[in-house]
């Protein structure tokens, strides 16, 4: 039963004492499928849930929030991620991300704070109305079929050899015609995952757009389960390709269905579901940062690059977000970690890093304006504590003219008061674009 359960309950990016074999174990249990990606186009890499700092001599949470179901020392356990700002603070930033109401109140917003498992539901649903409606752009995937029609009228080709006896006794024709039509196995998977989103994930009405209510009114004459098989023989044509990627997350969506029964521990056992919030942070930033500059005159983008090619240490950097206007460059890197102003918090790796990102852009004739990390903030960061993490100079005393800034949001527990953080971040970031 659930109520034997162990549940240990902890925040992301903080410090917790557990013991060691438990980490291991959990860390054991943990893979990247087990997280839901806000980005289709991302790929997971393999940071675990756990990592040991030496120098607190403590287990630390990363940036994934969840649930993990695993046996320790012969008893059922549950590892719990909470974020550590709160999930009304996730649910603003998605509302902004993908640019959706999940709230229509103050009070909504606690509501969904206070609740265990509404969070994770409702951002899968959203993930899936936001992919169902990037890709429904022809509508949705047909194939064709042979229709056979009986009539004194020739609707297509004539069917001589079946035709022969029905006009001779009964006056009518046989003829054959191709359609199209839509695949029935594909609109009977949407619609199910719909169904199990609507009934367990807190899919509403509200939270869809006219591209899913379209999917969704077209009828569904398959009422048969469909098999394995069946999913796994779907064909998708050249212009109806991208499909594959929401089919195959409905069909995940009603696996995991068949296999979430919480009332038998054998079943719940090694089950994990958790959200990468720095992909959230990322995003967010990257929203809110192109909404903002974009209309002025500013590319906001991501973009890879291939560095030493053709050479045994060949390698990929990808800066989060790169702020570009007549050859003039900002980088900002997102991170979400913890960022209380303490030394400690400052990470050399991520300083490196922007700083790598920086030589390269100059190496390829770009004006490197300003570097920037960007977290999000503790409530003890004020404008004094930030005004300190600015430097006029690159490495604060060469004759470089490019800045470097560690800035961010302070996750405040309302719309309003983040929505203020989040416009007075902008504000200063524009004051730093002088071109």
């Amino acid at each position: 039963m659930q109520s034997d359960i162990c549940t240990i309950k902890v925040r992301d990016c903080s410090y917790i004492d557990i013991e060691a074999n438990m980490a291991v174990v959990i860390n054991n249990c943990f893979t990247s499928t087990n997280v839901f990606r806000i980005n289709t186009d991302s790929v997971g890499d393999e940071t675990p849930l756990l990592s040991y700092s030496y120098t607190h001599k403590k287990w630390l949470t990363g940036r994934y929030i969840g649930k993990l179901y695993f046996e320790y020392n012969g008893r059922p356990h549950c590892f719990e991620v909470q974020p550590r700002f709160g999930n009304a603070n996730i649910l603003i930033l998605l509302e902004e991300i993908f640019n959706i109401k999940l709230a229509h109140s103050t009070s909504e917003y606690k509501l969904y704070d206070n609740s265990d498992n509404e969070l994770l539901k409702k951002i899968i649903s959203i993930i899936w109305v936001k992919t169902l409606s990037k890709i429904n752009i022809h509508g949705l995937p047909k194939h064709k079929v042979e229709k056979l029609n009986k009539s004194s009228t020739v609707r297509g080709k004539m069917a001589i050899k079946k035709s022969v006896l029905p006009i001779y006794k009964e006056n009518y024709v046989v003829s054959k015609r191709i359609e199209k039509e839509v695949d029935s196995t594909i609109l009977a998977i949407l619609k199910k995952a719909y169904t199990i989103l609507c009934k367990d994930y807190y899919l509403t009405e509200n939270m869809l757009n006219d591209a899913v209510k379209e999917v969704i009114r077209v009828p569904c004459h398959n009422k048969q389960v469909i098999t394995t098989t069946q999913f796994q023989k779907i064909k998708y044509g050249a212009i109806y390709a991208n499909y594959k990627e929401i089919v195959d997350f409905s069909w995940h969506i009603i696996q995991y269905k068949k296999q979430s029964s919480m009332h038998e521990m054998a079943d719940i056992m090694g089950n994990a579901l958790f959200l990468d919030m720095a992909e959230i942070w990322e995003k967010y930033l990257f929203t809110i940062l192109k909404k903002c500059f974009a209309p002025r005159g500013w590319h906001v983008y991501s973009q890879q690059y291939r560095i030493y090619q053709n050479t045994g240490f060949k390698r990929s950097i990808i800066p989060d977000i790169i702020l570009e206007k007549d050859s003039h460059i900002v980088v900002l890197d997102a991170k979400y970690k913890r960022m209380t102003g303490h030394f400690r918090d400052y990470d050399r790796a991520d300083f490196f890093q922007l700083h790598t990102y920086g030589s390269y852009m100059e190496s390829h004739n770009k004006k490197l304006i300003g570097l920037g990390l960007i977290y999000p903030l503790s409530e003890r960061f004020d404008k004094e504590e930030l005004d300190k993490n600015f430097a006029k100079n690159l490495y604060g005393d060469s004759t470089s003219n490019t800045w470097f800034k560690v800035d961010g949001i302070c996750l405040k527990d309302s719309h309003h008061q983040l929505t203020e953080q989040k416009d007075d971040f902008l504000r200063r970031i524009e004051s730093l674009l002088l071109v």
